[in-house]
């Protein structure tokens, strides 16, 4: 199951999961407070913002 996160590096609203629901976490939130970090990730041709990590500089919200 996927959950909202906050990234480390630019503050913003990813996520952090398995994949499957991205779009459910990330389409609640305007895509002016999504992360801006790269890699993007896509599904369903829309672009979502990259995973977070426990291990890196996202953690959960």
């Amino acid at each position: 199951m996927c959950h909202k996160a906050t990234c480390g590096t630019c503050k913003k609203a990813t996520w952090f999961g398995c994949g499957q629901h991205v779009p459910k976490v990330m389409d609640s939130v305007p895509k002016d407070q999504w992360c801006t970090c790269e890699p993007r990730v896509e599904k369903s041709g829309q672009q979502y913002p990259p995973m977070g990590s426990l291990l890196s500089s996202c953690v959960v919200c």
